[in-house]
């Protein structure tokens, strides 16, 4: 499973205040954190100060990529500020292929970031939302899905390189929103072969005491459902360490090769 790194995120106070403070050492911590714990990409966001957010995507860019070699999550609406992240790692020859975050079906979102991703080779996360806002219904999520792989085609981005989000909601507003994001995420591999699935974690405990509970069976589910990659926390050893054996438990891990190297690297804590 592919694994985003949530931790650089603008929406986090620590990190909004790192981020205006130019404080490269707790970016920098961060970073290396992260990738030492096993993210395969780092969300980089920095959209909180909408008339800053240009110029402040560049400095956290360049920030991080001093201590990291880790492919970077462009993250924002703005396609102007996707754009500028996307030229700077291309300028500057970071490794990796960028993954922009994020459209949806809205006009304005496809029209402005689908070019960027024909343009620059790029993947992309793909929100099963459009102008009316989130659907609730399997089906309209599987249409809107089927909106977006025909755009994509139209500038030159395979299925391959879309990493469907279904958008699960909070498991508190109704108990089937859980199951609901699962049905959904089999229908999209299953209509649009070779596109990939996603999700953040948080969401669905929204409103619940204990969520990190919540939070990783989350996962699991959506593991087994055949969720293809995760924006998380890769410092929760808890949580990587429920991924890793789920992998194993599910028939991905050959040999069980990923889970004992994760062991014996300290990744699920302690070895003593």
């Amino acid at each position: 499973m592919l694994i985003v790194g949530e931790k650089l995120n603008s929406s986090i106070k620590r990190v909004a205040e790192a981020i205006e403070a130019r404080d490269t050492a707790v970016i920098q911590d961060l970073a290396r954190r992260q990738a030492e714990a096993g993210a395969d990409y780092l969300d980089a966001n920095a959209a909180i100060r909408v008339s800053q957010e240009l110029d402040d995507l560049a400095w956290l860019i360049e920030t991080i990529r001093a201590v990291t070699d880790r492919p970077l999550c462009i993250d924002s609406p703005n396609p102007a500020a996707i754009a500028r992240g996307l030229e700077l790692l291309r300028s500057s020859g970071h490794p990796g292929r960028p993954l922009i975050n994020s459209i949806t079906a809205e006009p304005e979102r496809l029209q402005g970031i689908l070019p960027l991703a024909g343009q620059y080779h790029c993947p992309v996360v793909a929100l099963t939302s459009d102008e009316q806002g989130i659907p609730t219904t399997v089906e309209d999520r599987l249409r809107i899905a089927g909106r977006i792989v025909a755009e994509a085609e139209k500038y030159g981005v395979p299925r391959e390189d879309l990493y469907f989000d279904p958008l699960v909601l909070p498991v508190s507003t109704d108990v089937r929103n859980a199951v609901l994001f699962m049905e959904a995420l089999s229908a999209i591999k299953a209509e649009y072969p070779g596109v990939k699935t996603i999700s953040g974690l948080s969401n669905v405990s929204y409103g619940l005491p204990k969520r990190k509970i919540i939070n990783r069976a989350f996962l699991i589910m959506a593991m087994h459902a055949g969720m293809d990659a995760a924006i998380l926390d890769p410092l929760d050893a808890d949580l990587m360490g429920l991924l890793k054996a789920g992998e194993m438990l599910l028939g991905r891990d050959e040999f069980c090769m990923n889970y004992l190297m994760a062991y014996r690297s300290g990744m699920l804590g302690p070895t003593s």
